[in-house]
């Protein structure tokens, strides 16, 4: 029933009640907490599913190769961001809504709070990773093996910045966090519900919401024009003659791999954009409506349960270990 880390001053007491509440409020709470609740369980379902059997995927496919390509290693930890985020924002939204209250203390809400803005950043970021890498790999099809060798190298460190950026930006959360059952009053706070992260004034709190909008940006712009010239590369090849054909067998196999990145780039760009259109309404108007707060939330976790799909769709090795998989399954019950 309560705002997505609304960035949007909020009174004290529950939050976004006020704007549901009606004579028979009551009914019309739990019937909506209900249908909330069941929306929330499904997407949570599914992209903990879906991103565990993708984790599970790229670690058969480790041992049987013996290594991960440098793009398996991002959509590895790309697909453990995802899921963290669920376990860690959707679960305890599910639990709440189906009235479950006062699950987490002080010391528990700090590191669920902050271990969620930590991975919702890295998924963010390694989407951007993967497709400036792709970008950079295909711009360089006829650069040296050396030169190739050195952009593979430099993956493993971009990770392990992008953990430590996250960790610094997202600092303030596992200070201020706090169990909402133990808050008295206040004016500033992101809310997920089920804990707070209260600001002692207005600068602090607009600086949070700002920063963090200015952070994805960032790489969203980023990603967007990685992408642009992953298009412009293709395209340009396409008007070679089918150039797809005379290209070698690795570059065509990198070829095959920027589907996949163009198609999350897409679709995170689509839930980004809806996201923060909702966000930049809510910067403006005087009152949060809970429901327009929890199409936020929805369209937020939209991207975590759709990439399973998109890498059952296009990645060539997870097809061939499901098909295997299920081929396998066939023989033993015939």
């Amino acid at each position: 029933m309560v705002a997505e880390l609304s960035r949007h001053p909020q009174k004290c007491g529950t939050p976004g009640y006020h704007m549901i509440l009606t004579s028979n409020g009551l009914e019309k709470i739990e019937s909506y907490s209900i249908v909330k609740g069941t929306i929330y369980l499904l997407i949570t379902t599914i992209g903990v599913v879906g991103n565990t059997v993708i984790l599970l995927s790229f670690a058969l496919i480790g041992l049987r190769e013996r290594r991960l390509a440098k793009p398996e290693t991002v959509l590895s930890h790309l697909a453990a961001a995802n899921l963290i985020v669920f376990l860690t924002r959707m679960l305890p939204a599910v639990l709440y809504d189906y009235g479950w209250r006062n699950f987490f203390g002080d010391a528990s809400c700090k590191a669920v709070c902050y271990i969620f803005r930590v991975f919702r950043g890295m998924a963010i970021g390694l989407t951007c990773l993967l497709s400036c890498f792709q970008c950079r790999i295909l711009s360089g099809t006829r650069a040296s093996s050396t030169e190739k060798d050195k952009i593979q190298r430099s993956v493993k460190p971009m990770i392990c910045v992008l953990y430590l950026a996250n960790m610094a930006v997202n600092a303030d959360v596992a200070i201020m966090a706090t169990n909402p059952f133990n808050a008295s009053t206040f004016k500033f706070v992101f809310n997920p519900g089920f804990c707070l992260v209260i600001y002692p004034e207005k600068i602090s709190f607009e600086a949070t919401g700002y920063v963090d909008f200015a952070f994805d940006l960032i790489f969203v712009i980023l990603m967007a024009l990685a992408s642009g010239r992953i298009l412009l590369i293709l395209h340009k090849h396409k008007k070679k003659m089918n150039a797809v054909r005379i290209l070698d067998q690795g570059s065509s196999a990198e070829i095959k791999a920027t589907k996949t990145v163009i198609v999350l780039v897409s679709f995170y760009v689509s839930f980004y954009g809806i996201d923060n259109t909702i966000w930049l309404y809510q910067t403006v108007v005087n009152e949060i409506n809970v429901v327009v707060s929890d199409v936020r939330v929805f369209f937020t976790m939209c991207y975590g349960a759709v990439f399973p799909f998109i890498l059952t769709a296009f990645n060539k090795k997870i097809n061939v270990l499901y098909k295997n998989y299920c081929t396998a399954n066939c023989e033993v019950r015939m």
